[in-house]
């Protein structure tokens, strides 16, 4: 056991460096190719849907200011012109808050890889052979050995795992400890303006919100994203352009028609798999963020978290516009 430990470690701490180092997106934004059906459905779920268009939003309540900020977590070279905005509102915050900070990124995980071992392998010794599909498995393996990974380790992996950290791209900038990302920009100029910066969630949080999501879903998911790559489809730039147009909720309302376009499963599937996801990395942290959010003691302060956190009914603008916080737009 202690020596699959290493390994595992080793295995991840290569693939947290690696997410790093990912180029810029360079894919297919699929919002310019879908059908009239589609496209009128996407209009009216966004009409729909509360605080579904913007980045920047203030909001006040009492003698309290908060700048909530959408940010996105991979590097793009148009991040510079929006940093350069948001400078201002960062030097005048009496703090910022993040997901994480970049400080608790190693530490952290590594931390919570040697006091949960259970939560970064797949129970009672087993391995994907057994949760797979026989199509998906020796899919699995094929994969797996084009991109000479060591299959006695990443056979043991949690799906979600193998799904965050190690299917990767530059449209896709999952996993801990991306860099150029709005995050990282904004913590490296709060730093350097001695501005304090805090978390609102553990790494263990964030690696809880992945490892609720069921494992047949994390399976059927896992199995979703190796069906994308055979295909050779288009990557997918959707959620970085919307992104840039303050509009990141219209890529989360297409993920299952996109994915239907290569998923085996039926798009009913597709769709219940997304929301699971989404249920477990939105609105859970999104509930478990609102206490801190709404116990910050400064009176102005900066919270920057991904983007797709603000809209919504369970989103972070439409939870504290339910406890009495008054929303407005801002630059970005």
């Amino acid at each position: 056991m202690l020596t699959l430990m290493i390994r595992l470690l080793s295995f991840l701490t290569a693939c947290l460096l690696a997410t790093q180092t990912y180029a810029n997106c360079r894919g297919v934004d699929y919002r310019e190719h879908l059908p009239t059906r589609v496209e009128t459905w996407l209009e009216q779920q966004m009409t729909a849907t509360p605080f579904a268009k913007g980045n920047h939003w203030i909001a006040r309540k009492g003698n309290k200011t908060l700048h909530i900020i959408g940010t996105i977590h991979g590097g793009d070279a148009r991040l510079s012109r929006i940093m350069r905005g948001l400078r201002p509102v960062v030097a005048q915050a009496d703090a910022v808050y993040f997901e994480v900070t970049s400080a608790d990124i190693g530490p952290g995980f590594e931390a919570q890889l040697l006091q949960n071992p259970q939560n970064f392998l797949l129970p009672n010794g087993t391995t994907l052979e057994r949760y797979m599909s026989a199509d998906g498995w020796m899919k699995f393996k094929s994969w797996a050995a084009s991109m000479g990974l060591d299959l006695t380790v990443v056979a043991r992996l949690p799906p979600w795992m193998i799904s965050s950290f190690v299917v990767q791209s530059g449209c896709r900038a999952f996993g801990f400890g991306n860099q150029r990302g709005l995050d990282d920009r904004i913590e490296r100029f709060a730093t350097r303006k001695q501005i304090p910066i805090a978390a609102l969630e553990t790494v263990g949080t964030g690696l809880q919100a992945l490892t609720r999501i069921p494992l047949r879903d994390q399976v059927r998911l896992l199995e979703n994203d190796l069906e994308r790559i055979l295909t050779k489809i288009p990557e997918d730039a959707t959620a970085v352009e919307a992104y840039f147009e303050q509009s990141t909720w219209q890529a989360f309302l297409l993920q299952h028609w996109i994915a239907s376009q290569y998923s085996k499963f039926s798009p009913a599937e597709t769709k219940r798999l997304h929301d699971s996801v989404n249920e477990s990395l939105l609105d859970w942290r999104n509930r478990l963020w609102l206490p801190q959010i709404l116990d910050i003691p400064e009176e102005t302060a900066v919270v920057a978290v991904g983007a797709a956190h603000l809209p919504g009914r369970n989103g972070i603008l439409n939870l504290l516009k339910q406890r009495g916080f008054t929303l407005s737009t801002a630059p970005f």
